[in-house]
């Protein structure tokens, strides 16, 4: 049996993790005084409630070597269990060094740990479509060779209000070029090779809503795409913005979601995102 491991910054909601059996690793917020685990310790109303009343920048830590290897002993309980573990970018995260730390010390042969070279809602589909490949039968090395295409060809296109949450948690990437940038200017980023990168910069947030659609159109094509709209507060603009998603764009799953803490507290409320992968091919 293969199960299927992923962490709490892909935000999958509980019907999807139930229907595919996944089981999830959870990052740490730390703000001031208080540690919380992303997944069942904290709201994400009632964190970016505490996140408007502290004047400390949150941090975040990765979940440790010791609780992968927790996790994927308890997984390994027969000779034919396998795992398959989807994880944040490690350009965003310390995530997959532990738990390709805790593969090798638990069982190298039948835990394949992938970089989703991502986050957020594109690593979600990247864990649905694992689990749909489990239910039909794959290997474990399909699944991997799936995932991994996905990675390489998955788009997250984002406007944020301030570079100031990203700049303070030092995952700003070559994005850090725009800090200083006048305050009607609003920076397009986009996750490259795995990083945050500067795309853009327009001068209202409709254009700049307008700037990541044409440039989600001019990556995907007329590939048939799975993803949607990430958005933090902005639920009306992401309504908005996911009817123009599927118009526009030949997005065959369109979701929407609300980017976690872990995540929100490096970037700030008022993201809003356009994101997705294309469908897998034949013989993928």
């Amino acid at each position: 049996m293969i199960h299927l491991v992923t962490d709490s910054t892909a935000g999958l909601p509980p019907e999807i993790k139930q229907q595919y059996d996944v089981h999830t690793i959870s990052l740490k917020i730390v703000v001031g005084d208080q540690t919380f685990d992303e997944e069942g310790g904290i709201t994400q109303e009632a964190f970016y409630d505490l996140l408007s009343s502290v004047n400390t920048t949150p941090t975040t830590s990765q979940p440790s070597q010791g609780e992968f290897m927790a996790l994927y002993e308890g997984l390994l309980a027969g000779e034919e269990d396998e795992i398959v573990s989807i994880h944040i970018s490690e350009g965003l995260s310390g995530t997959i060094p532990n738990a390709l730390a805790a593969a090798k010390q638990v069982a190298p042969d039948r835990i394949s740990v992938v970089d989703s070279r991502t986050t957020a809602l594109c690593q979600m589909v990247m864990v649905i479509a694992a689990g749909e490949a489990i239910a039909a039968g794959r290997s474990r090395a399909e699944i991997v060779a799936m995932v991994e295409r996905m990675a390489r060809e998955s788009e997250s296109i984002f406007v944020v209000d301030t570079l100031e949450y990203l700049h303070k948690g030092g995952r700003i990437g070559g994005a850090s070029r725009l800090l200083g940038t006048v305050l009607d200017i609003k920076p397009v980023l986009y996750m490259h090779e795995g990083k945050i990168e500067p795309l853009g910069k327009v001068r209202s947030r409709k254009k700049a809503v307008r700037y990541m659609l044409d440039a989600a159109a001019e990556r995907f094509g007329n590939r048939p795409v799975r993803g949607g709209v990430i958005h933090i507060h902005a639920r009306d603009e992401a309504e908005a913005l996911a009817e123009k998603v599927q118009a526009e764009l030949n997005m065959v799953a369109t979701y929407i979601v609300e980017l976690g803490p872990a995540l929100g507290s490096h970037t700030g409320p008022g993201v809003l995102a356009v994101a997705g992968c294309p469908m897998q091919e034949e013989g993928d």
